[in-house]
């Protein structure tokens, strides 16, 4: 597996737990659907808005965790602009605070994982 396709596998897999973890959040259904069919035909698109959007703000927030950093990037990042990646960092804005320890560490594996991934494709 090359890791172009493991990176856009995680990422389906992130937010299909995301979908299932918060099933009132239109914005990440929708999400999802566009990142299930942007992988069947342009895998590149989804790791080079992943890289756009997450990676280059915030690869070092997600090594340090610093959900305060995270959550200013999402505000900012949602008052400007729409697009996947977008309605993935509002779980941090809207849910972190309330959601469960287990959830918190469930995302944090997610994003380490696909950090190192993207990386790995861009290389």
């Amino acid at each position: 597996m090359s890791a172009l396709s493991a990176f856009t596998t995680q990422l389906v897999n992130f937010f299909e737990e995301l979908v299932n973890t918060f099933p009132e959040e239109r914005d990440i259904k929708l999400a999802l659907e566009a990142v299930k069919g942007a992988k069947k035909i342009n895998p590149r698109l989804i790791l080079d808005l992943y890289y756009d959007h997450v990676h280059k703000d915030l690869s070092e927030a997600i090594a340090k965790h610093d959900v305060v950093l995270i959550r200013n990037a999402a505000q900012v990042k949602i008052s400007t602009q729409f697009n996947e990646m977008i309605s993935a960092l509002a779980i941090f804005d809207r849910h972190w605070d309330s959601m469960g320890v287990q959830n918190q560490e469930v995302i944090w594996k997610y994003l380490h994982v696909l950090s190192m991934l993207c990386e790995k494709a861009r290389a």
